[in-house]
C-alpha cells in the first residue's frame, strides 16, 4: 500500500517551493559589507538633497536616525544627519537596530513615492507605507519629501524619477473583465 506524508503543520508548500522573485534584488545589498553600501549611498543622498541640506531643511533630523525598510526585498537603510550632511549608517549595538523612526513599505510603494506617481499621504492612508516610532519625526520627513519639487532635484534624479514612472506604468496590473 502506498504511503504519503502530510505536510508538517505551519509549513506552506507554496511558499517553500515558489520561484525566486523580487526578494533577490536585495541580496547584493545584504551580501556586501555595510561600508561598501553606505559610502556611495551617503554620497548620492547628499547630492540629491544638496539644496535642502544647505538651506537647513534637515536640521530637525540632527542626531536622529531614520530607518527605511523595504519589505519585499528585506533590505534596510539607515539615514542620519550630523548638522552638516546626511549619512547612510548602520546603527547596530548588540544586534539591536537603533533608530528613532522607521518607514516601511514594499519597493513598488517607494518607487511610486520617488517617481511622484503617488503623494505620500495617499501611500500612508492606503497603508502601502507605514511610519513607526517617533511619529512627529516621521511626519517631518514625510512633509519635507512632499515639499520638494522634482525640478529642484539634480538632473540624474529627475531622469530616475521619469524612469520610475515608466517602469510603474509597465507593471500596473491588467484589469479583470
Amino acid at each position: 500500500m502506498p504511503s504519503f506524508r502530510l505536510p508538517l503543520p505551519g509549513i506552506n508548500l507554496r511558499e517553500r517551493f515558489k520561484k525566486p522573485g523580487i526578494e533577490l534584488l536585495g541580496l547584493p545589498v545584504k551580501l556586501l559589507p555595510s561600508a561598501v553600501v553606505n559610502k556611495p549611498l551617503t554620497k548620492a543622498i547628499n547630492q540629491i538633497f544638496h539644496v535642502p541640506v544647505k538651506e537647513g531643511d534637515f536640521d530637525f533630523l540632527e542626531d536622529r536616525c531614520l530607518k527605511i525598510q523595504i519589505t519585499d526585498i528585506n533590505v534596510s537603510f539607515y539615514i542620519s544627519f550630523d548638522g552638516r550632511q546626511l549619512s547612510a549608517t548602520t546603527p547596530r549595538r548588540f544586534d539591536v537596530d537603533i533608530h528613532d523612526v522607521e518607514f516601511q513599505g514594499d519597493s513598488k510603494s517607494f518607487l511610486k513615492l520617488a517617481s511622484r506617481q503617488e503623494d505620500p499621504d495617499t501611500l500612508f492612508f492606503q497603508r502601502s507605507l507605514m511610519i513607526e516610532g517617533d511619529t512627529e519625526l516621521g511626519l517631518g520627513v514625510k512633509n519635507l519629501l512632499d515639499s520638494l519639487e522634482l525640478e529642484q532635484l539634480p538632473i540624474p534624479v529627475q531622469k530616475l524619477a521619469w524612469l520610475g514612472q515608466q517602469l510603474q506604468k509597465k507593471i500596473q496590473p491588467i484589469p479583470a473583465h
